[in-house]
């Protein structure tokens, strides 16, 4: 179920950040996970934040795919390839290039998992997004935001559309009604050209046929996706939307 389904799209200008916002994103670290260049390779270090995940691949394979940000074309993979976890080393080189990089995800390969009664097909699973530059950095955080809009505030917004039988969008009130905890993360907007405070998601609905959710990054650039009425999109986060994880 996607609140993209059947929607035209009409693409706006990106909004400046706000002057007030941090200067700048961590780099070469997530959850505990750092990523390290030497002599041209790159080398995974897990740290004792990372533990719970070193254990679950500690001797299995995993994907490393490494991708620069173009500003004109996009997003360009630039390598990556299967790495061997050694079982009790937590820090071991990988034989990739990190020149040229902004960031590098790990995942789970795709797999089959045999059970008792039943054979299991997986699909390849994202570990950690690791930011090698500030420009990454920037990416992984919006990118992160985005789907946090479009997949679990939409999904909450489909589900109290379907639970209560409505022909438009809930309102804010429906929604906190239906799912009282989401008080704690969503905010109610007067205008879909409103911010919500950092760190909250706010949301603007007519109660038909228009609604708009809306969120800050960490460096404060308003990230919003809107529907209009007559089904049209206006988003400046398109580039997550549409994007692959690759």
């Amino acid at each position: 179920m996607t609140r993209l389904a059947g929607i035209a799209i009409a693409l706006v200008l990106l909004v400046p950040a706000s002057a007030a916002a941090q200067t700048e994103l961590p780099v070469g670290e997530s959850h505990g996970v750092r990523l390290l260049s030497r002599d041209g390779g790159v080398v995974l270090v897990f740290t004792h934040r990372a533990d719970k995940l070193f254990k679950r691949i500690a001797g299995k394979e995993i994907d490393i795919s490494c991708t620069t940000l173009d500003d004109e074309a996009g997003i360009s993979s630039s390598g990556g390839g299967n790495v061997d976890v050694p079982r009790h080393r937590r820090r071991f080189a990988t034989g990739d290039s990190t020149r040229g990089v902004d960031f590098c995800r790990l995942f789970l390969p795709r797999r089959t998992v045999k059970h008792r009664t039943y054979i299991e097909e997986r699909g390849r699973r994202l570990l950690v997004s690791i930011p090698l530059t500030q420009e990454g950095a920037v990416y992984l955080d919006e990118e992160a935001k985005t789907f946090a809009m479009s997949f679990k505030v939409g999904f909450v917004l489909y589900t109290v559309k379907e639970r209560l039988k409505l022909s438009g969008w809930p309102t804010y009130e429906q929604v906190i009604q239906t799912y009282p905890q989401m008080e704690k993360v969503l905010v109610k907007l007067a205008t879909p050209a409103d911010t919500p405070p950092p760190k909250k998601f706010g949301y603007y609905s007519d109660g038909k046929d228009h609604e708009a959710v809306v969120t800050l990054s960490t460096l404060g650039r308003r990230l919003f996706i809107e529907t209009q009425p007559d089904e049209v999109l206006y988003t400046n986060v398109s580039k997550y939307l549409f994007g692959e994880i690759d």
